[in-house]
């Protein structure tokens, strides 16, 4: 798998999410050049809902080198534990996309995206 962007792989994510049934959406939180923050610290990229149970859903995305912030982890956990999906989506170094999604307890098992399918990782 070639290296995908930041916005390629929002992109795909969102479709992915969309195809099972969710409404989730782009969430543009960032600074304005001359203005103060506005918003919240850590909100995940792709936010929406689940349309048949009705749980918020969130994702964040990053792209390779890039890390998630103490306000994301924090979001994306404390969202699990709440009840909500809660979600990384990060290509690492040899190109393969890892999603993480967090349970309910705030620990988290590794998926891999492949041909459009989330398949659980095995370990070594």
């Amino acid at each position: 798998m070639a290296y995908m962007t930041a916005s390629d792989l929002t992109k795909m994510m969102l479709e992915f999410l969309k195809s099972r049934g969710n409404d989730v959406w782009r969430n543009n939180n960032l600074a304005v050049k001359g203005r103060s923050f506005i918003g919240r610290k850590g909100v995940p990229d792709v936010i929406g809902y689940s349309k048949k149970y009705g749980q918020f859903i969130a994702c964040e995305v990053k792209a390779i080198g890039d890390r998630v912030s103490p306000e994301q982890m924090s979001f994306l956990i404390n969202l699990a534990i709440a009840g909500g999906i809660s979600m990384i989506c990060q290509q690492i170094r040899d190109e393969s996309i890892i999603v993480k999604i967090f349970n309910n307890d705030g620990e988290s098992k590794d998926y891999e995206f492949q041909q459009g399918e989330l398949r659980q990782k095995k370990n070594g």
